[in-house]
């Protein structure tokens, strides 16, 4: 008699991974995790948080860059502010002929905003108008430094005029106050371009005058008719404009 034997296979179950081993698969998990956010908000502040401009100082006919990051949204500087000098050619002959004012021994300490750029966002400031009229070419050359060689007299009478716009903040002007001196007829007379841009000038504060207290800016009204009436304490316009404001 021949006995089957029967033989069966018993399956252990597969041993569980440690609890070392585990919190190693965590850690490593977590160092991933960690690197790929620092690398994400490395990414968007580079992209975002990239903050530069330009600057302008009227009193010293200036302009200078700037730049810096922050944390995007909260506007949280994070790192220094570099800045350059970027004084262009007309800002120097300026200078150099004393058709502006420039204090001596002392840096500027008004800078209007020219540009401001956040990431790929960028935005012109009212100071531009000034910068980008200075910055025109004409044949590769400043165009200002050329019409100033030929109009010297003109020039002695124009920039002085801007540099009091400028310091003013009243930049708005200064494209029709540059347009005038281009089209003024006759020669290169100092007091013909005074006496246009003094009846330009004054028909100008007039309005601006009337358009702030329209707007109901009385306070700043007034103390642009008081800069004015200073300048001009002979206008009978202006004389108006202060009996009528009450």
């Amino acid at each position: 008699m021949v006995g089957i034997v029967s033989t069966s296979v018993s399956s252990s179950p597969s041993p569980r991974p440690s609890s070392r081993a585990r919190r190693g698969s965590r850690r490593s998990l977590i160092i991933v995790c960690t690197i790929l956010s620092l690398f994400l908000v490395g990414a968007v502040v580079a992209i975002k948080g990239n903050v530069s401009g330009t600057e302008f100082a009227p009193s010293h006919f200036q302009t200078r860059d700037f730049a810096f990051y922050e944390i995007p949204f909260f506007h949280i500087q994070i790192t220094p502010i570099t800045r350059k000098n970027t004084t262009g050619a007309v800002q120097r002959q300026l200078r150099a002929k004393g058709w502006i004012t420039v204090p001596r021994g002392k840096k500027p300490t008004q800078w209007h905003l020219v540009s401001l750029s956040r990431g790929p966002t960028a935005t012109p400031a009212v100071a531009g108008l000034l910068s980008d009229q200075m910055q025109i070419q004409d044949s590769g050359n400043p165009f200002w430094v050329g019409w100033n060689n030929d109009h010297p007299n003109r020039a002695s009478v124009l920039w002085p005029t801007v540099q009091q716009l400028a310091e003013r903040e009243l930049y708005v002007l200064i494209p029709e106050l540059f347009q005038l001196a281009r089209t003024l007829p006759g020669k290169d007379n100092a007091a013909e371009m005074t006496a246009a841009i003094d009846r330009w000038l004054v028909g100008q504060y007039v309005g601006l005058v009337k358009d702030l207290r329209d707007a109901d800016r009385g306070v700043l009204a007034d103390e642009l008719l008081a800069e004015a009436i200073r300048d001009y304490p002979s206008s009978p316009e202006l004389a108006d404009l202060r009996s009528s404001g009450g």
